[in-house]
């Protein structure tokens, strides 16, 4: 079996917004989960280490029919003694016909790299996977956190998020001007 290849800290948020960490030595990829680690003293590249907590997710739309959406947002993390929190409007787009769906206390798990998000402003892109039918809950929520210089966390509820996935290949076309 080949070597597995250790994401960065970045590198593994970004895979983590589109994929579970159990899913990563599939693709040949390792994610260094501090809740994997043995010890703390393990990892000495800590920033490369990704943080896992638990947490959950609260959302409550304040705005009414036909205005600009406006939510309250809150992730809360109690291992970390955090909370990140956005209320009212967003900066983008200014009407979403399908916002993220009210809920409470949504379980779920931040993902940080390698230390706390400092207390700070940080921007965030909120998305939710649509439910599978016969599936009682919404779908999942995933957030990305980020800073002015870079991705700072991912969120994601624990609500199931299927993929398919096999091999395929690319093949030349004759007509350039079809694609």
């Amino acid at each position: 079996m080949p070597q597995l290849k250790t994401l960065t800290g970045e590198s593994a948020l970004a895979f983590l917004l589109l994929h579970d960490h159990e899913h990563a030595q599939h693709l040949g990829f390792h994610i260094p989960l501090k809740s994997k680690q043995s010890s703390s003293a393990v990892a000495t590249a800590a920033e490369d280490v990704v943080v896992d907590m638990p947490g959950s997710l609260t959302v409550f739309t304040t705005s009414q029919p036909g205005e600009p959406l406006a939510q309250d947002i809150t992730v809360t993390i109690p291992g970390l003694y955090i909370a990140f929190m956005h209320r009212g409007p967003f900066s983008y787009p200014s009407l979403i016909p399908y916002p993220v769906e009210d809920c409470t206390n949504v379980p779920g798990t931040l993902y940080l790299r390698g230390q706390n998000p400092g207390i700070e402003s940080n921007g965030f892109n909120a998305q939710q996977y649509p439910p599978y039918p016969g599936v009682p809950s919404p779908g999942r929520v995933t957030i990305d956190f980020w800073n002015d210089n870079r991705i700072t966390g991912v969120f994601k509820t624990n609500v199931s998020n299927y993929i398919s996935g096999g091999t395929g290949s690319w093949f030349p076309i004759n007509d350039r001007q079809s694609v």
